[in-house]
């Protein structure tokens, strides 16, 4: 007996189909040439924005939405006298307390990966000159990593320069981006709502202090300019790279 559940259509988004999608491919490229299709772009660039919608940008807004907020009604005098035992937990009765921020920019780094990985592929490895002592033969050029592309958006416009200089950068990489995602912790950052006042990052002592809420804000600003970008006929090589990433996720649903 065959499972039902085989025959079921896998939803790229909620109400559309991978079989809709190749069907839809055929009105926007053809031969390798981009087509001029405007009703079928605009339904492909829909699908995606409700694809990384339900999966990033609601999931963050609804975790904004849920903060329990400063922990106004704790002493912080009193804990730094506190003994080392559980006297100082608050009482919440029966509140649940939502402290998102670690959470809201781990979804913001998935969503950058994502994001640049539609934008533009990794670099194919190229020759380089010179001899290499190992292994022997030609020196190869390794591919652009994800760490360069994922610094390269950290760039656009939208973040105001906050990572221009390399050393932030690499740090928040490593101490966000790669401790959240690899480690469950920060290193040398710490993540608050509404500081650093007006800025994205903020030098404190030994590391950084992050504003998720200006740091989500550049980036939904950055979606919106690709989506836009997709809406443009004119720009033909974006929307090549953005079918031949759509055709990847579809291979693997």
């Amino acid at each position: 007996m065959v499972d039902a559940c085989m025959n079921e259509p896998t939803q790229i988004c909620r109400g559309f189909t991978d079989e809709q999608w190749r069907e839809l491919r055929k009105r926007l490229i053809h031969d390798g040439k981009v087509l001029d299709d405007d009703d079928a772009w605009n339904c492909a660039v829909n699908v995606f924005e409700r694809r990384l919608r339900e999966r990033f940008l609601s999931c963050i807004e609804a975790l904004e939405k849920a903060d329990s907020g400063p922990e106004s009604d704790i002493d912080t005098d009193d804990l730094r006298r506190a003994p080392p035992n559980c006297s100082t937990l608050p009482n919440d009765n029966g509140r649940q307390i939502v402290v998102p921020g670690f959470t809201i920019m781990a979804l913001c780094c998935l969503l950058i990966e994502t994001l640049q990985s539609f934008r533009e592929p990794p670099i194919s490895p190229s020759p380089v000159t010179g001899p290499c002592s190992y292994p022997k033969g030609a020196c190869i050029r390794p591919p652009s990593s994800t760490t360069d592309l994922f610094k390269k958006f950290l760039r656009l416009p939208a973040f105001c320069g906050a990572f221009k200089e390399d050393k932030i950068a690499d740090q928040f990489v490593r101490g966000i981006r790669n401790g959240i995602l690899h480690e469950a912790e920060t290193r040398r950052w710490v993540i608050w709502r509404n500081e650093p006042k007006g800025r994205i990052v903020e030098p404190r002592e030994a590391g950084y202090a992050l504003n998720r809420t200006e740091f989500y804000k550049a980036l939904k600003i950055e979606f919106e300019g690709y989506l836009n970008d997709l809406r443009h006929p004119k720009n033909g090589d974006r929307r090549k790279r953005f079918v031949k990433k759509m055709d990847d996720i579809i291979k693997e649903v």
